[in-house]
């Protein structure tokens, strides 16, 4: 049992033993963790998913931000560059709600790659779908053949949708 204990410990005490500033550390990063909850629940649901692709790279640049915080960095200015980056993104989904200028920027339009039972085989090799991908979608939906779909879309977020015929 002596071992057991011996190893534990081993395993659970950091290189250089416990600090003061590493128990700081650990008491930051779980109030981070509260301020991160705080902004989702302040900005709504859109703020950390992934909707559109600028949604998942506002979700890559905050998780670096987080992850920077915790590692070593400054909590303080990783808290507040995270806050600029929720309201920028708060701002700009905001603003694409009312302007389909600024949606089109920020945002991936929907692509027809099914149009009543015909693979548009341009929408296809432009948007790089390949046509497994597209069949397993169908598969999904319930369709086997292709002249079995209204509609397939490749959506802003990167789904693709099949509306059966």
């Amino acid at each position: 049992m002596e071992l057991f204990w011996s190893v534990l410990t081993d395993i659970l005490t950091p290189q250089g033993g416990w600090s003061l500033r590493l128990i700081v550390r650990i008491v930051l990063s779980s109030l981070l963790l509260g301020y991160v909850i705080v902004l989702a629940r302040t900005f709504g649901s859109r703020t950390f998913a992934s909707f559109t692709s600028f949604d998942f790279l506002v979700n890559i640049a905050a998780g670096s931000l987080v992850a920077s915080a915790i590692l070593g960095n400054s909590i303080v200015e990783s808290a507040l560059s995270l806050l600029v980056l929720v309201l920028a993104q708060w701002g700009i989904s905001a603003w694409g709600a009312r302007s389909e200028a600024v949606q089109e920027t920020f945002d991936n339009s929907p692509v027809v790659l099914v149009e009543n039972g015909q693979v548009r085989e341009g929408a296809m090799r432009r948007s790089r779908v390949a046509r497994t991908t597209l069949e397993g979608k169908m598969r999904e939906a319930g369709v086997t053949e292709v002249s079995g779909v209204k509609f397939a879309v490749l959506e802003s977020g990167g789904t693709i949708s099949v509306v059966k015929a």
